[in-house]
């Protein structure tokens, strides 16, 4: 527990440093998914949302977490001076290609989960652009528990996030059912039950429904 109490410090006192130099982050809620993202699901949560980003090509196929962090806190240029998040990982794509981001691969391990945090956290706001919703720490934390368990993968974390998306289906309302708590906002628990099914159908075209409902009935457990 203290080791995570240590990386919790580390990784906002990073993350507050490279906002420094791009005001959008804090101001669009990141600084609280990086903070509540310290936690056990760190590294799942970091590689589900990297497979996600790369699937969407927000992130490309070298890109990694802690390297965008450090690009972050390196790079002069702010995300409100780009048109788009993608225009912004493409700016420190640059730094870091073109040397001007000095990379240290030999970080602690308190150093690599704050940079790899802040990194997630940056894809994490670049998929909600994508997706128009507004996803939380507490959906991350859940699919990265869920991912560990291996009752989800990757892409279909993508499609419940698209078919929430096409639907009018809050990230948080998704959360709430695998939590078997109670919607907010008016959704009906049926529609956002349909949601969670069709995102692993469009996943999975070959299962058949009883495969798609012992999948989705595992989730829920």
């Amino acid at each position: 527990m203290k080791l995570f109490s240590e990386i919790g410090g580390a990784v906002f006192s990073a993350f507050e440093r490279s906002s420094s130099a791009n005001g959008g982050l804090v101001a669009d809620g990141i600084g609280m998914v990086v903070k509540r993202l310290i936690s056990p699901v760190l590294e799942p949560v970091a590689t589900i949302v990297s497979e996600i980003a790369k699937a969407l090509d927000i992130f490309q196929e070298n890109d990694r977490s802690e390297h965008l962090g450090q690009a972050m806190e390196q790079m002069d240029k702010k995300l409100e001076n780009f048109d788009s998040i993608n225009e912004y990982i493409d700016y420190l794509r640059e730094g870091i290609r073109s040397g001007e981001v000095k990379l240290n691969d030999n970080l602690s391990d308190i150093q690599k989960a704050a940079y790899t945090a802040t990194g997630a956290a940056l894809g994490i706001k670049a998929i909600d652009e994508k997706y128009q919703l507004q996803t939380s720490a507490e959906f991350w934390g859940q699919m990265g528990k869920k991912f560990e368990e291996g009752k989800i993968t990757p892409i279909e974390i993508t499609k419940i996030l698209e078919t929430s998306s096409k639907n009018s289906v809050s990230a948080e309302n998704v959360t709430n059912y695998i939590n078997g708590d109670k919607m907010t906002d008016g959704q009906k628990a049926s529609g956002v039950s349909d949601t969670i099914e069709g995102g692993l159908k469009a996943a999975n075209p070959s299962m058949s429904d009883e495969e798609i409902t012992s999948r989705f009935n595992k989730l829920i457990e």
